[in-house]
């Protein structure tokens, strides 16, 4: 578990004993996570940082309530970000944020990998964790789709469909020379 794990695991368990200092340490402990998922996903002209952290200070209305369970979690992290993106349907934020810039064209799906795991800078597991998958599906989401933003724009083809298309064609097989 990361440094900010353990910090994150010790300031739950103070604050799911209660006393309102705990819940803000925690709370504080949080507030760059929660603030940094929704710039990451929310967008309009005008740069969105104040309907983010609107948005981020809602999500921390709903968080904090449940800190004494997340006290007990085995993963305090992926519970944090499982609420925030119930959060986000809710308030009619589209799982992996905008349909715009470099990861136009990706499906929610690959875009909330590349979310999670670049922008946001969970670990594969967690993000296996949070999004309900495999973690062999998101480090190969990940991979195809970095191959893919690396390719650069190719005229007359669709981003889309990666994630279907690499379950598709199924894991390669290592064949030993001899």
């Amino acid at each position: 578990m990361s440094v900010q794990g353990e910090e994150l695991r010790t300031v739950v368990a103070d604050a799911g004993s209660g006393g309102r200092g705990a819940v803000e340490r925690a709370l504080d402990v949080l507030w760059p996570r929660i603030v940094r998922y929704f710039r990451a996903r929310v967008t309009d002209e005008s740069g969105a940082t104040r309907t983010a952290e609107i948005l981020a200070r809602e999500a921390c209305l709903v968080v904090a309530p449940e800190l004494s369970t997340l006290a007990r979690a085995k993963h305090p992290l992926r519970r944090v970000y499982g609420t925030l993106r119930e959060f986000a349907v809710k308030s009619g934020i589209e799982p992996g944020g905008p349909d715009s810039g470099l990861l136009q064209g990706l499906e929610p799906l690959e875009r909330e990998v590349v979310m999670l795991r670049m922008i946001d800078g969970l670990s594969t597991y967690d993000t296996a964790g949070i999004l309900g998958v495999p973690v062999g599906r998101v480090l190969l989401v990940q991979h195809e789709v970095l191959k893919t933003l690396r390719a650069g724009p190719v005229s007359g083809q669709r981003v889309s469909g990666l994630a279907n298309h690499s379950q598709a064609r199924g894991p390669k097989r290592l064949t030993r020379q001899r």
